[in-house]
């Protein structure tokens, strides 16, 4: 019976055919980092991923150099990096914020009649983690998964709005404006301008800037350290989201956002005289 081995030519008898295995078996250390806990030598990940000592060494100097994994210099074991710690961590945090917001998803699906979504921030885009879909036959675009640029969505101009500046003016700045429809805002001052004006009422309007025809009011998501984390919206054809009902679907999702908000340990400070 062999096992792994550090020699060169053993590693050459398992050609790397793709990036797809180069993926898995870097995926395989992770989780073998994972199951076995606390710092680990070479030689034993190695044998826990059945594979040779030369390629687990190559593999790990990626993962330490984009710090999934560390290294300690004394005893010269492994052990997970800060950013799978914080990876998991951050997954842990969906997974709660997605259990926490159900049943306000599930809410203003049922009293809007139209599609309720739950997005988050990543870089300059928006990403959709859960919906309650309508069950009208015409129905909202997005689904679960999806990225859209946030400059164009009620999600993404809310949680640009109560970004921090220097985080909102970075994302301008790398990614300007490029205009989705011919009612996406493109010039920079009116953008600055209409984040202003989502500040000041607490939720922000996507009219058919993202997709013609498509209307979309969201609003955002605190949590117990009052950073916004997320945003909830309502999404629907401007023929049914139209004026007459916006008032009160504006009404409903400002409420959701306010008692997720707390769910999540959000205080609102009272407002001086």
């Amino acid at each position: 019976m062999t096992g792994p081995t550090d020699d060169a030519a053993a590693d050459r008898e398992r050609p790397e055919r793709s990036g797809v295995q180069s993926v898995e078996r870097t995926l395989d250390i992770l989780e073998a980092l994972v199951e076995l806990g606390s710092e680990v030598g070479l030689v034993e990940i190695s044998q826990a991923v059945s594979l040779p000592l030369a390629t687990v060494h190559r593999l790990l100097g990626t993962l330490i150099a984009r710090g999934y994994v560390k290294q300690n210099r004394q005893n010269r074991k492994y052990a997970l990096g800060f950013r799978a710690l914080q990876m998991g961590s951050d997954m842990r945090q969906r997974f709660s914020l997605r259990l926490e917001a159900r049943p306000f998803l599930q809410r203003l699906m049922q009293r809007s009649g139209e599609s309720a979504n739950l997005a988050v921030l990543d870089d300059s885009d928006v990403v959709y983690i859960d919906q309650a879909q309508s069950s009208r036959i015409l129905r909202m675009f997005t689904q679960v998964g999806h990225r859209l640029p946030a400059h164009s969505t009620g999600s993404g101009k809310v949680m640009l709005a109560f970004a921090p500046p220097e985080m909102m003016e970075g994302i301008l700045r790398r990614c300007g404006l490029p205009a989705r429809t011919a009612h996406t805002i493109v010039d920079i001052d009116a953008f600055r301008a209409e984040l202003e004006r989502i500040r000041a009422a607490g939720y922000a309007i996507d009219d058919e800037e993202q997709e013609e025809g498509v209307r979309c009011v969201a609003v955002p998501v605190r949590d117990e350290s009052s950073q916004v984390v997320a945003s909830l919206s309502v999404s629907g054809p401007v023929t049914r989201l139209n004026d007459r009902h916006m008032e009160a679907v504006i009404a409903e999702v400002l409420e959701c956002g306010r008692a997720l908000s707390a769910k999540l340990g959000y205080l609102p400070v009272p407002a001086t005289v």
